[in-house]
């Protein structure tokens, strides 16, 4: 199991919060709609209360609502695989397992071409 350093509880916490910020920029011509997210549930409390907070921030900027479901890694993973072979994704989901990278239709790249050559943190 991957332990959970400080470190990690940052980059993911900055990647949120970036996500948070660019997001709306990319969306901020399409009309007001519901969107669909599913996202892994947090190891610590925080990550949850982090990410409901920013759900509720972007609702509050965008006049859009975010059906957001937080869902633990093992069942989010399945979820997920279903609903690429099933055709029925999300608007939004996180994908933090690098194997799903050679499921982009047409790409042929191997999941150790992907993966950095550094240590994890």
């Amino acid at each position: 199991m991957q332990s959970i350093t400080r470190r990690s509880v940052l980059r993911n916490s900055v990647a949120l919060a970036a996500a948070g910020v660019l997001g709306p920029s990319f969306i901020a011509n399409a009309a007001a709609t519901t969107v669909v997210a599913w996202w892994n549930q947090g190891y610590l409390p925080e990550e949850d209360v982090a990410f409901r907070a920013l759900v509720a921030e972007y609702e509050k900027a965008s006049g859009d609502k975010i059906d957001s479901s937080l869902i633990p890694n093992a069942p989010l993973r399945q979820k997920e695989i279903s609903a690429i072979q099933s055709g029925g994704v999300p608007d939004v989901m996180e994908v933090a397992d690098i194997r799903f990278t050679p499921l982009t239709p047409g790409t042929t790249t191997s999941s150790t071409s992907a993966t950095s050559s550094r240590p994890r943190s």
